[in-house]
């Protein structure tokens, strides 16, 4: 149902947008649809609707509650420990007498992909719009 909706909503838009005389096709869409939305049975409807969302939600937050502390039952089963607090597990690391080494990765340098790296002559980004030493490199010709 919702795909049709948004469809019917892209159709809409194209409709408007598509036509030479949007402005009055806009008017007549938008006061169809204001016209259908003070509708006395559409209120209604609407009313019912937001009546039963609000009498459904204090259900499903307990719904989803019992099924966290199920699903975090489920991950202390098969994983434990995984819900005890983290400073007991710092607490315990420190404990230990070997020192942590963490190793950084070298980063070598792209100047063949990266030519503002390059600082040859002749390297410079005229060719994708960027400033030439004479100014900005646009179709205008240079200054004299």
């Amino acid at each position: 149902m919702k795909g049709k909706a948004l469809f019917a909503v892209g159709v809409a838009v194209g409709y408007v947008w598509g036509s030479k005389s949007w402005p009055e096709v806009y008017r007549r869409v938008r006061g169809g649809t204001e016209k259908l939305w003070k509708n006395p049975e559409v209120q209604e409807n609407v009313h019912q609707a937001t009546e039963a969302v609000q009498e459904s939600v204090p259900d499903i937050l307990d719904n989803l509650y019992e099924a966290g502390k199920k699903l975090l039952e489920k991950a202390e089963a098969m994983f434990p420990g995984i819900t005890s607090p983290k400073a007991a597990q710092h607490a315990d690391a420190s404990s230990s007498s070997k020192p942590t080494v963490t190793t950084v990765p070298t980063i070598k340098s792209d100047v063949v992909s990266d030519p503002a790296l390059d600082d040859a002559t002749g390297s410079d980004w005229t060719d994708e719009g960027g400033a030439a030493p004479e100014g900005p490199a646009t179709n205008t010709p240079p200054k004299a």
